[in-house]
């Protein structure tokens, strides 16, 4: 009996001890699930990962790009190739529907589909058949003074997409839509005069150009109009200005232009650079 007596008090307190610890094993293993849980969900998203929240919400661009991110691999895409013709497929399902109501722009995106995996200037036989068919959507709505039909339409004379290219005629389109107010047609039609594709060469007419579309409030014209002060393309030479004109373009989030303006501070003195920024605090662009 003494020994019974003595055999169940000693497995009392260790039972009990053991039952702590399981308890308290099973109490950290939650503590770390729930920590890792909350590390997970608070983790920011990758590039694909928030475009792919777009395609879902029906934007035929974040389809386009998520299937491009997936074929090349960037943007944190995973390894599931089967996704790229997923992806494909909604956003021709969306475009299809916009070019059928004569969107010039949604049918010269339904051929870039067409051409997935062609670098250009190579056309698949379909894209080109749908260039053809978006020329054709593009030409028609120019005629009827539509903006984004001049610029499409000059676009494609300007790259032969659907035609063969043909600079006088794309220029005539792309000027039109620049009297409307287009910017990039009037970065476009100022790449024709620069690198004269005209009858010649005109860098004065080009940094007009250039110029015109950053004071609609292109970010990239902003850059460009820096870039000819700063090389003397059809602008007054000037660091100074071209500085400026950097500060404006890298407002507008351009990278490039924060770059410039990088480079271009540490050739000044601090007594220059505070000038400078004196100036840039008065700067109206015109």
């Amino acid at each position: 009996m003494l020994n019974d007596l003595t055999s169940s008090s000693l497995f009392l307190p260790l039972g009990l001890f053991i039952a702590l610890a399981v308890a308290l094993v099973l109490l950290v293993w939650n503590m770390v699930a729930e920590l890792t849980h909350r590390r997970l969900k608070s983790r920011p998203l990758n590039t694909y990962q928030r475009t792919r929240r777009k395609a879902k919400a029906g934007d035929p661009k974040a389809c386009m790009a998520c299937a491009e991110m997936l074929e090349k691999g960037t943007g944190g895409a995973p390894d599931k190739p089967h996704l790229i013709h997923y992806y494909l497929n909604r956003a021709f399902t969306i475009w299809y529907g916009m070019a059928r109501q004569g969107d010039g722009y949604a049918a010269l995106k339904l051929a870039e589909i067409c051409n997935f995996g062609h670098t250009y200037p190579k056309f698949s036989k379909y894209a080109d058949r749908a260039y053809r068919a978006a020329l054709a959507v593009n030409e028609a709505n120019a005629a009827a003074g539509d903006i984004n039909g001049c610029a499409y339409a000059g676009y494609q004379y300007r790259y032969g997409l659907g035609c063969a290219t043909d600079y006088d005629t794309a220029a005539m389109y792309l000027e039109r839509a620049a009297d409307m107010g287009h910017a990039a047609s009037m970065k476009l039609l100022a790449d024709l005069y620069l690198n004269g594709l005209k009858p010649r060469p005109d860098p004065v007419t080009a940094a007009r150009l250039v110029r015109q579309a950053a004071l609609i409030g292109d970010p990239e014209a902003l850059e460009r109009v820096g870039d000819n002060h700063l090389d003397n393309t059809g602008e007054v030479a000037s660091r100074e200005l071209a500085y400026c004109w950097y500060a404006l373009a890298a407002r507008k989030g351009r990278r490039q232009a924060m770059r410039k303006l990088e480079t271009l501070e540490q050739d000044w003195t601090p007594k220059q650079l505070r000038d400078i920024q004196d100036r840039l605090a008065t700067f109206v662009p015109a």
